[in-house]
């Protein structure tokens, strides 16, 4: 009879938290129109408050703090400030697992444009290492794609880098986009490709005025869609 009881007492428990799930996907749903279904949770030591982790229909991972009644939901982010360890700690985890789950899934998406745009906008350099493969997205006016650039020869040393080159940062920077694959058209040895890639993320370089700039932007919509939210973009295979 004890036994009964508490299997009881099991099931209406797991009854709750599945109403509770649902409240918390239609709060979101409501106010922000987006529906997510939640994939885990876990306690955080304070009253009335969870850690839930929110999956998105494209698989994309949300950590977010959330009352035991579903409605009230707030996110979560790297600055975190608090004097309790151990909620901090499983905060910090559930954001990182949420991010490694993230970038396996936006690296794919974005490898998958990669193979889109192979013949027309990826730009391919042979490194020493030809077993392995650095992906790079960078625009032309980000000061750490420029880092990346600089880096060039060195991560070459290590590995084949192929790359393409976006407008993320607006249309001065799809313009050199434009402008540096109407020039790449000239560039047969990679000596003189890589000589061109530098030049365009030197602050100096100017680009075509009345360059057309749709395939640059096509491309950054694919790009944002697949989860890409700041540049460079790096991949390593």
């Amino acid at each position: 009879m004890k036994k009964a009881f508490l299997w009881i007492i099991g099931c209406a428990c797991i009854g709750i938290l599945m109403a509770d799930n649902a409240t918390l996907q239609k709060t979101i749903k409501d106010n922000e129109g987006i529906d997510v279904k939640v994939v885990d949770s876990k306690p955080t030591g304070i009253k009335g408050i969870q850690i839930v982790s929110l999956e998105q229909p494209n698989g994309l991972r949300i950590p977010v703090l959330a009352s035991n009644d579903g409605k009230t939901i707030i996110g979560i982010s790297e600055l975190l400030i608090s004097s309790d360890d151990g909620f901090k700690d499983s905060l910090k985890k559930v954001y990182e697992d949420s991010m490694k789950h993230n970038k396996g899934i936006t690296d794919n998406q974005v490898l998958a444009i990669f193979k889109e745009y192979d013949k027309s906008n990826v730009v391919k350099l042979q490194g020493k290492d030809k077993s392995k493969t650095t992906y790079l997205v960078v625009d032309p006016n980000c000061p750490y794609c420029y880092q990346e650039i600089q880096k060039l020869d060195s991560i070459l040393s290590g590995s084949n880098v192929e790359l393409l080159v976006v407008g993320a940062l607006g249309m001065d920077s799809a313009k050199k986009a434009a402008s540096f694959y109407e020039e790449m058209k000239t560039k047969k040895s990679q000596e003189d490709k890589i000589a061109l890639l530098k030049s365009v993320f030197e602050k100096t370089y100017k680009p075509k005025e009345n360059i057309d700039t749709s395939k640059i932007i096509t491309i950054g919509k694919e790009l944002a869609q697949a989860g890409v939210n700041g540049v460079p973009y790096i991949i390593k295979k």
